[in-house]
């Protein structure tokens, strides 16, 4: 399955109602193209119980194709109707792989429909006190640190975002140039594991069609998680003995859960467009010794990227993206 991204936007918060307000985005949007979105976080204020029972009704905008009846899923609800889309609308909840399941769904939907796809992934959690306890019980939140591929950090720092993607299957025509294809998906479960992605070797094992050779940059999903930061290092050396760079953007916006993975693809793009590849921040001292762990920032010369997400309760999804 591919998927062809067309136009994209980001911020590194919530604040919602002006995200889903932008003129100038949404002059691009159709009120019939469905909508993906995916979120962990909870009913936006002044969206009513009342509101949401004549959602499934079908009186307040086309009645969704696929929806859990859940918090999450009722902001889904409220951004459908902040972009003014009677289409069909799926709500995903896959942890922090969510924005990466949500382009696989898009791209799906785009192939049945014939028709382009809006991908919405946020989250919140950033000021939720019950989440952030919930994620240091697990040993795996360090607010103070955080940092990708840094021996000081102790866990991920909690971040908030949203990013919506305008995107369409490559046989659905669209007036609207193609900044990027995501030419693969490859997705592993383990059910049995909670705060980490398993082993490296049994990622590799489970991803053996990937063409390592070929990839100039891995976009990593690394968290400032130690377990999860080793893995995805041991991932990447070795798949890649060729010398090209690991990045992680999370050491700029912290880990924004199911909105991270769209929201680095997102920040790549930009990267490529302003030909600045954006450097790990690392303050104290690297992981492991190994100059592919960017430190300072390179001009954009990559076309073919890896881009990674190796999430809590084992959900990993690796996918192979052209670059325009």
């Amino acid at each position: 399955m591919q998927c062809e991204i067309l136009e994209y936007k980001y911020q590194n918060e919530w604040n919602l109602d002006n995200f889903l307000s932008d003129p100038t985005f949404n002059a691009n949007v159709q009120s019939d193209w469905p909508l993906v979105a995916t979120t962990m976080s909870t009913i936006t204020p002044g969206y009513t119980t009342d509101s949401f029972s004549q959602f499934f009704a079908g009186k307040k905008r086309g009645k969704p194709s696929t929806l859990y009846y859940s918090n999450p899923s009722s902001t889904s609800c409220y951004i459908g109707e902040s972009l003014k889309l009677n289409g069909p609308l799926f709500h995903v909840n896959a942890a922090c792989a969510g924005a990466l399941y949500s382009f696989y769904l898009a791209a799906m939907m785009s192939l049945d429909l014939q028709t382009p796809v809006i991908v919405v992934a946020g989250d919140n959690f950033s000021n939720m006190d019950y989440t952030m306890w919930m994620f240091n019980s697990y040993g795996a939140l360090d607010q103070n640190t955080g940092f990708p591929f840094d021996k000081s950090s102790k866990g991920f720092k909690m971040g908030a975002g949203c990013s919506m993607f305008i995107i369409k299957h490559p046989s659905v025509k669209s007036s609207l140039d193609v900044k990027a294809v995501i030419k693969s998906f490859n997705f592993y479960t383990r059910s049995d594991l909670m705060a980490n992605p398993g082993t490296s070797d049994d990622i590799i094992d489970h991803f053996s069609n990937i063409d390592y050779k070929s990839i100039e940059l891995w976009n990593a999903h690394a968290t400032g998680t130690p377990v999860g930061d080793i893995v995805e290092y041991e991932f990447f050396s070795k798949t890649c003995k060729h010398d090209i760079p690991i990045m992680s953007y999370k050491g700029y916006i912290g880990h924004c859960m199911s909105a991270a993975g769209s929201m680095e693809i997102a920040m790549m793009l930009d990267d490529r467009k302003n030909n600045i590849l954006q450097p790990n921040l690392i303050p104290f001292e690297k992981i492991v010794d190994d100059d592919r762990i960017i430190t300072e920032p390179t001009s954009f010369t990559y076309r073919k990227i890896l881009k990674t997400s190796l999430a809590f309760g084992g959900k990993t999804v690796v996918c192979e993206i052209d670059l325009y």
